[in-house]
C-alpha cells in the first residue's frame, strides 16, 4: 500500500544528471528510479468558483474559440514518483510498463496508423486481457522547432502542445458515444481515419450490449514518449483515481465543427488528490492510462457483475523543476483506444 502523499516526506529536489550516451540502458534506469521520490509543481485546475457538475452547463468552447465558463487556479501539490510503485489500472487508473516498440516514423501518418495503432492494441490486449482492443485517434504534442514536428505541421496534420489543464478525455455520455462511433466506417467518424478502412469495426448489437452493462468496456491510452532522449520537460503527472472525487468534477464540451462535439471531465482542486509521475520517460517504456471504464464504480451500472475503484484518471503535464536550462521539448503522443472484456 502507497502511503498518502502527505506523509511522503522529506521531498527530495536534487536528481543526478546523466549523459544518456554513457551509461547503459539498466544503469540509467536504476538511477531514475531511485534518484528522487518527489517534487513540488504547478497544475492549473478549475477555480473554486466554477460550478461543478457532472453534466454539461455552459463551460465549453465552440469552432475554436476561447474557453467560456471556465476560471484556471494554479496550485502547487505535491508529485511522487511512480516507479517502483504497485501502480495498477483496477486500482489507480494508469500504469507505466516496458514495452519496445518498432522503430518508426511517429511523425507520419501512415505509419502511425498501419504500424504503431496496432502495436498500441497488442499492448493493451496483453496487459489487460481484453478480449478485443480497437486504436482510433492519436495526438502528437511537440514544439514547432522539432524537425519532425515541422515535417507534420508541413504535410497538414496537427502538433499540440502539452495539455496544460488538469483533466479526463471523456465524460460518461462522451465515452458511450464513442462506442457507437466505432459501428461506422472509420472514414466517417467525426475524426475521419481513412488509413484504417472502410467497414465499421463493431457491430451496433455488439455496440448496445457493451454499453448496457452486460459486458465491460474501456478507453484508454497509450502514452508514449517518442524520443530517444529521456523526456525532461513537461512530463505527464496522473491523479490516482480513488484520491479524486465526484464533487470535484466539471463537465466541459469542446465544439469542433459544426457536427463534432466532444465532452470532457475537468477538475477542481482538492487537497486530497494523490499525484504521480515517471521521470525521464524512456521510448521503450509506455503509460497506459485509464480514461473510462464501464466497471469502475463511480458510473458502474446495476448490472455489472464486477466493479473495480478507479473510473479513470484525470492527468495534465507539468513543469518538473528539475529540468535542466536548454532541456529538449519533449516529443510524446497518445493512441487512444476502445477495450473491450
Amino acid at each position: 500500500m502507497v502511503p498518502p502523499i502527505a506523509a511522503v516526506i522529506p521531498c527530495l529536489f536534487l536528481r543526478r544528471r546523466w549523459q544518456p550516451h554513457r551509461r547503459s540502458k539498466a544503469l540509467r534506469q536504476a538511477l531514475v528510479k531511485e534518484d528522487i521520490d518527489c517534487v513540488q509543481g504547478t497544475l492549473t485546475y478549475q477555480d473554486d468558483s466554477v460550478e461543478r457538475s457532472l453534466k454539461y452547463d455552459g463551460v465549453g468552447s465552440h469552432n475554436g474559440a476561447a474557453l467560456g465558463g471556465s476560471m484556471y487556479s494554479k496550485k502547487t501539490v505535491t508529485i511522487t514518483n511512480g516507479r517502483g510503485r504497485s501502480l495498477d489500472l483496477d486500482n489507480d487508473g494508469f500504469m507505466l510498463v516496458q514495452d519496445t516498440t518498432e522503430i518508426i516514423d511517429f511523425y507520419n501518418e501512415m505509419a502511425i496508423c498501419k504500424q504503431y495503432y496496432p502495436a498500441c492494441c497488442k499492448l493493451v490486449q496483453k496487459v489487460t486481457g481484453a478480449s478485443k482492443v480497437f486504436a482510433f485517434y492519436h495526438t502528437v504534442r511537440s514544439h514547432d522547432s522539432v524537425a519532425g514536428a515541422r515535417k507534420r505541421i508541413s504535410k497538414g496534420f496537427p502538433v499540440e502542445k502539452p495539455a496544460a489543464c488538469v483533466h479526463v478525455d471523456y465524460s460518461e455520455a462522451c465515452a458511450m458515444r464513442q462506442v457507437r462511433t466505432l459501428t461506422k466506417a472509420p472514414h466517417q467518424w467525426p475524426d475521419p481515419r481513412p488509413l484504417l478502412g472502410f467497414q465499421p469495426l463493431l457491430s451496433v448489437a455488439e455496440a448496445e450490449e457493451y454499453i448496457q452493462g452486460k459486458k465491460r468496456w474501456a478507453i484508454m491510452n497509450v502514452w508514449r514518449n517518442l524520443s530517444s532522449e529521456p523526456v525532461q520537460r513537461t512530463p505527464v503527472t496522473l491523479c490516482r483515481g480513488t484520491s479524486a472525487s465526484l464533487d470535484d468534477l466539471i463537465t466541459f464540451r469542446a465544439q469542433v465543427g459544426r457536427y463534432n462535439s466532444k465532452e470532457y471531465y475537468f477538475s477542481a482542486h482538492s487537497k486530497d488528490h494523490e499525484w504521480f509521475y515517471f521521470p525521464e520517460a524512456q521510448r521503450d517504456e509506455a503509460i497506459i492510462i485509464k480514461n473510462w471504464d464501464s466497471a469502475g464504480e463511480w458510473f458502474a451500472r446495476k448490472n455489472c457483475k464486477e466493479t473495480v475503484p478507479a473510473t479513470f484518471a484525470l492527468h495534465t503535464a507539468f513543469e518538473d523543476p528539475n529540468t535542466v536550462p536548454n532541456a529538449p521539448f519533449r516529443e510524446s503522443m497518445e493512441v487512444r483506444m476502445v477495450v473491450l472484456f
